[in-house]
């Protein structure tokens, strides 16, 4: 006891500003320690966010890793900084390590090596720091316990290589989206049997998907986005029975959607959008809809969705990403933040289900060059939100069996070659954005529900088309006196809709126990 005091007394004492901790002094027990929390009377546990310590690591690793019961540390957003060493006498206890949302330099060699001194260590989070260059071969890894590593808003170098973490004989989390990292997703990440979660987005990978990943069978998230990634989506992705999160978006994959995506029994969270997707759309997608799932979804890890205005470049972009309590300022790093203007940011913590009765949720198919007509198998998708397929080359007439999806939000089916009536079944869905422009749609829009309420951008260039919000059919009225829905006053209030759409998608993620199926212990 009178040595954790010491050490964490030691610790005050070296900051610039003592006075942030007062309550750390010789007179009151450890365990009544700002963020200390002890069993048997010794520092079990130690958690500072957001406190402007401004420490440097030395001192962290001198006085606080050196705690001999110490289990969990974490001084998420403290001005840590300084470069990652090794610890001289790191507890053999120290199971998670959280230094993410600091200043901290060095390069993943040195992250490593610390956690490699500290021999318990299962989990590192060194997520939005200064950490510039990955592992150095001569350096081996002896991580064997290891099963999360977050290296996700580093600086790490163009001439990064990933090789080395197909060592990493237990993980299960591989997080390192937002780098620099370049060429080919290795295959000896094949040997990672224990993989959970692959997220690599907004980094210059290139080159295919290596087929050696389908030995992975234990992946529940893939996330591949804004990337340079080239060739036919693989039709092993459709084998992983625990898929439940695919996103590809943003590269140049091939090819024609495979069939077999649907037999991901788990899939709920598909994006394929703004790639060079050729064929038609897949019945097959909705194969897996009704049915039991069970031990997919596990609580408590923080997600974001990040979602941009409309213009040429940005096209509404959606963004889901793996959420640490990211500092704002740094999403000017991300390489689209510029034109995308991402100024709603929504984020909810994941919670666990036993068994759901599963759907998709989310299907993006857009900005690529699917043509055919739009499945009418899409309407079995009972739990589907968002349903965005513009900018391709779809044709025939709007599935009247849309209508029936009834916690559909969002519905995007612009910029395609669709034409005839818009079915009356549209007037029962609850929707909060919609866009139908520039198709070869004709008729009188339904007057019924909220479809006249959207604002006539959302039907415009689809010359046939006819009453509220666009002018009247037969230069006539088009609904009778006193029936006429009030129409939304400016595009800033429709705007507000998408946003509102985002919230209710998250809140739907819950009752329905839609989860990224993260199983983490």
């Amino acid at each position: 006891m009178a040595g954790d005091v010491d050490r964490l007394i030691s610790f005050k004492n070296s900051l610039a500003n003592p006075s942030l901790l007062s309550n750390w002094n010789g007179t009151r027990s450890v365990c009544e320690f700002q963020g200390v929390t002890c069993k048997s009377g010794h520092v079990s546990s130690l958690t500072i966010r957001g406190l402007p310590l401004g420490a440097d690591f030395s001192s962290v690793s001198a006085h606080i890793l050196s705690l001999q019961n110490l289990e969990t540390l974490t001084l998420h957003g403290t001005n840590l900084t300084g470069s990652i060493s090794t610890p001289r006498n790191c507890t053999v206890r120290l199971k998670e390590l959280d230094l993410s949302g600091n200043n901290l330099r060095g390069s993943v060699s040195d992250a490593t090596s610390l956690a490699d001194s500290c021999a318990s260590l299962q989990s590192l989070n060194l997520f939005d720091n200064s950490i510039g260059q990955i592992f150095n071969r001569a350096s081996p890894l002896v991580l064997s316990r290891l099963e999360m590593l977050d290296l996700s808003f580093n600086m790490i170098a163009t001439n990064a290589d990933l090789h080395s973490l197909g060592s990493l004989s237990n993980l299960e989390d591989l997080i390192m989206w937002q780098n620099n990292l370049n060429g080919g997703i290795p295959a000896e990440l094949s040997s990672l049997r224990s993989l959970r979660n692959l997220l690599l987005d907004y980094n210059n990978l290139s080159g295919i998907i290596p087929d050696d990943l389908v030995n992975c069978t234990s992946l529940n998230w893939i996330s591949l986005a804004n990337n340079q990634l080239t060739g036919p989506i693989p039709l092993w992705i459709g084998k992983l029975e625990k898929l439940v999160i695919l996103i590809l978006s943003n590269n140049s994959f091939s090819g024609t959607i495979p069939p077999g995506l649907g037999d991901s029994k788990g899939l709920t969270y598909l994006d394929l959008s703004s790639n060079q997707l050729n064929g038609s759309i897949p019945p097959t997608l909705a194969k897996q809809s009704g049915k039991l799932v069970t031990d997919l979804m596990v609580d408590g890890w923080l997600y974001v969705i990040l979602e941009g205005s409309e213009n040429t470049l940005c096209h509404y972009s959606t963004i889901l990403l793996e959420f640490n309590g990211i500092r704002y300022d740094n999403l000017m790093r991300m390489p689209n933040i510029d034109y995308c203007n991402f100024t709603k940011v929504y984020t909810a913590f994941t919670e666990g289900y036993k068994s759901i009765l599963l759907s998709m949720v989310h299907l993006d198919l857009s900005y690529n060059q699917l043509d055919g007509h739009i499945p009418t198998e899409i309407s079995a998708m009972k739990s589907l939100v968002t349903l965005n397929l513009e900018h391709n080359r779809l044709l025939g007439e709007l599935p009247q069996e849309l209508g029936s999806l009834p916690y559909l939000e969002l519905l995007n089916l612009s910029h395609n070659m669709l034409e005839g009536k818009i079915p009356s079944s549209f007037s029962t869905l609850s929707l909060s954005y919609l866009d139908l422009s520039y198709n070869q749609l004709s008729g009188p829009i339904p007057q019924s529900g909220s479809l006249p309420t959207f604002p006539a951008y959302a039907f415009e260039n689809n010359s046939g088309l006819c009453g509220l919000p666009l002018p009247p059919c037969n230069g006539g009225s088009s609904i009778s006196k006193g029936d006429a829905p009030q129409q939304s006053s400016t595009i800033g209030e429709s705007s507000q809709g998408w946003w509102i759409a985002l919230v209710l998608l998250f809140t739907f993620f819950f009752i329905i126990g839609f989860v990224v199926g993260l199983c983490i212990k």
